[in-house]
């Protein structure tokens, strides 16, 4: 198979997952366009693996292939196609091996927990591994790079993965997960850390306050650490803040609702915030 043939099929497995950012990845020039498909299909497959109905061993295991992979290279067997796409991306745009490394322990991190009530301390650092470290290398393929970049990466990575958990509360619950920190589930005097118990008490509302305070921060630093006359290159990246910005503010107009539907973003909402930012972009 020809590389341009392994590029056509890790597209067709974006398009088939029905990413929200399958069209902002899509109108990006071709070298960066096949980067960011192989990127995000590389983190779609882990985190499959780590959501997914195998045992945790099998899913250490699995992490664990990916990490020899990226360490020393060849191909894994069942993603043939996506192991040597992506390696080319990484030659190709030089992308540090750091990143991809934390992405497989967040999803370890989720394999062998699950994590409930994290230190605030805990919770930065595993939005770091799972959204950050994504952040940093999309802008890395955008030609980005350095401490203010990995800075932008860090604060938009933390902001997104809160507004995930905050409209993901019930999903989370009903696999063991809680990501409601500590110290925020103490201030709000519950005493349980059973998920489900902790979602019907009274004071539930009150723990997650800090979290949402904490991501519209998060936002807020983003949007200052944007680079003045930025290139036209790092349009997706202001593209999918302003984007996951507008999911965030549904959901903190929804409220806190474990057993409500699921917040989302129409089609027509998706594309107006999409060409908002895009001709809003400094």
């Amino acid at each position: 198979m020809t590389q341009d043939a392994i590029h056509v099929d890790i597209a067709r497995q974006v398009r088939s997952s029905k990413s929200s950012f399958y069209w902002a990845m899509r109108l990006q020039d071709l070298p960066q366009r096949q980067a960011l498909f192989a990127l995000y299909a590389f983190a779609h497959t882990i985190d499959d693996i780590a959501d997914g109905e195998e045992t945790p061993s099998a899913k250490r295991a699995a992490l664990e292939s990916w990490r020899s992979w990226l360490l020393n290279g060849g191909t894994i067997e069942g993603y043939e196609s996506l192991s040597i796409g992506l390696a080319e991306v990484i030659d190709r745009f030089s992308l540090p091996q750091e990143p991809f490394l934390a992405l497989i322990a967040g999803m370890e991190a989720d394999v062998n927990g699950p994590i409930v009530a994290p230190t605030w301390a805990a919770l930065e650092a595993y939005c770091g591994q799972v959204a950050g470290a994504v952040g940093e290398l999309c802008l890395s393929i955008w030609g980005w790079r350095g401490d203010a970049a990995n800075s932008f990466a860090a604060a938009t990575g933390e902001a997104l993965q809160l507004s995930n958990i905050l409209r993901d509360i019930g999903e989370d619950a009903k696999i063991g997960r809680l990501y409601i920190p500590e110290e925020a589930l103490s201030a709000a005097k519950i005493d349980t850390r059973h998920p489900a118990e902790v979602l019907t008490d009274r004071n539930f509302a009150q723990a997650c306050d800090p979290v949402f305070r904490r991501a519209e921060k998060r936002f807020a630093d983003a949007h200052g650490m944007w680079p003045i006359n930025a290139e036209r290159t790092l349009r997706p990246a202001w593209i999918m803040l302003r984007s996951y910005e507008a999911l965030f503010g549904k959901v903190q107009a929804a409220g806190v609702q474990p057993g409500g539907k699921r917040v989302r973003l129409s089609k027509i909402e998706k594309l107006l915030h999409f060409f908002t930012a895009y001709l809003s972009c400094p």
